[in-house]
């Protein structure tokens, strides 16, 4: 008797999801240092990937390096990964928050008016 056997594969496409960020959900960098974010999702075609940050995309792919931090460089960034199944793109996202620290700056003063005891009103410069 002969035996007939056949093999076949199975392509199951789902959206972008378990994205996370490795480390910790704040994350610190040194002014003038450098500090790297890397992304990671699951998804089938294998998700894209974009960094965001108010509104704009900073960068792509799966890791995103930020080189001689500045105090502007500190806030929130987003991940965003995502494909295309079928009629539409899939998304999804995780979030962390980029604090810098450094030496303390040097301060000009700018304008300095006092109205009574209680209330004095303050206009202060700091350039990085």
């Amino acid at each position: 008797a002969s035996q007939l056997s056949a093999a076949t594969s199975l392509n199951v496409k789902y959206a972008s999801e378990s994205v996370a960020i490795a480390g910790a959900a704040t994350q610190v960098g040194v002014k003038g240092g450098a500090i790297s974010l890397t992304c990671s999702a699951l998804g089938n075609p294998s998700p894209t990937f974009e960094w965001r940050r108010l509104g704009s995309v900073e960068a792509t792919g799966v890791t995103m390096k930020l080189t001689a931090l500045s105090f502007a460089d500190g806030g929130m960034y987003t991940c965003v990964a995502s494909n295309t199944i079928e009629a539409g793109a899939r998304s999804g996202q995780a979030t962390v928050e980029i604090r810098i620290e450094g030496p303390p700056q040097k301060c000009n003063v700018l304008s300095a008016n006092s109205y009574d005891a209680s209330e004095v009103n303050i206009t202060v410069n700091c350039p990085e």
